[in-house]
């Protein structure tokens, strides 16, 4: 078997255990590495094409873009993100294809899982703000005003389908999956989540990340189905997204924001009790 079949098979985990670490580390990260160089080659190989375009539509095109930069920028490091992801699709393929079945009859379970996904990131938030954490972090702003400034639908479909479906497929489905056969599931929660934190570049956006990537794994764990991560990730996204794009002022407003903070933090935790409990007698 060639090495890059060797890396993209879906490994048991009693061979797993034979391997050398050194081995076992190509397993988890070279997909990981791949994901990256092909997602910055794209990014480059995107922003040439756009700059051709450029010379080609001469002033009208120039316009458009001054007008629409941030709309331009989200949209391809969109596509960047997705052929990125695509460049490791069989290696993701071969770790899902095991996957159960979405039961019809436990809809009202994601529901919840939704709702979870909405409490955690809104509160989550609510606290950053109102502490003070996310003004102390410049690259914090920098990449709000980049994500605020991509037009509303655009944004919707960036950071509410294109960005979750991408990173799931990697850190969940991936890397995820993965470590659990070479290490066990404690492990690969933390780890993971880590890994994904680390992922979002700026302070704030790490923190927020591996608390996301910890329950969203988690999550994942208890449903065992992809579909878990996918949905609570979107909504996560969603809600930060349209609660904050057009005004401040649930933040701003500390009573409003520490009121709101406070209930969807409880709901969150017995929104938790409620999947805990429920997926542990069913297990």
């Amino acid at each position: 078997m060639s090495f890059w079949k060797t890396i993209i098979y879906r490994w048991n985990k009693e061979e797993l255990q034979k391997w050398p670490s050194i081995k076992k580390t190509a397993y988890l990260l070279l997909p990981l590495l791949v994901y990256f160089a092909v997602n910055d080659i794209a990014e480059v190989c995107l922003w040439i094409l756009t700059e051709f375009l450029i010379n080609i539509g001469g002033e009208n095109m120039v316009y458009f873009l001054e007008q629409n930069a941030s709309t331009a920028r989200g949209m391809i490091n969109g596509a960047a993100v997705l052929i990125g992801a695509a460049s490791v699709f069989p290696a993701v393929r071969n770790e899902l294809q095991q996957e159960k079945k979405i039961d019809a009859r436990k809809i009202t379970s994601y529901c919840f899982l939704a709702g979870l996904a909405f409490c955690t990131a809104v509160s989550v938030n609510i606290f950053f703000y109102q502490t003070g954490f996310t003004e102390s972090s410049q690259g914090y702003d920098q990449v709000h005003r980049a994500q605020y400034g991509v037009q509303f639908a655009i944004g919707l479909v960036l950071y509410g389908i294109i960005s979750p479906l991408a990173e799931e497929a990697v850190f969940r489905g991936l890397l995820y999956n993965r470590m659990k056969r070479c290490f066990n599931v404690k492990t690969a929660l933390v780890f993971s989540s880590l890994l994904f934190g680390l992922y979002h570049g700026n302070a704030v956006q790490a923190v927020y990340g591996t608390i996301l990537g910890l329950l969203i794994a988690y999550s994942y764990e208890l449903y065992e189905n992809f579909a878990a991560p996918l949905i609570f990730h979107a909504v996560a996204n969603v809600s930060v997204y349209v609660m904050t794009y057009s005004s401040n002022q649930i933040l701003t407003d500390r009573k409003i924001a520490l009121t709101l903070g406070m209930i969807t933090f409880a709901a969150a935790i017995l929104v938790i009790i409620y999947i805990k409990k429920t997926y542990s007698q069913k297990k």
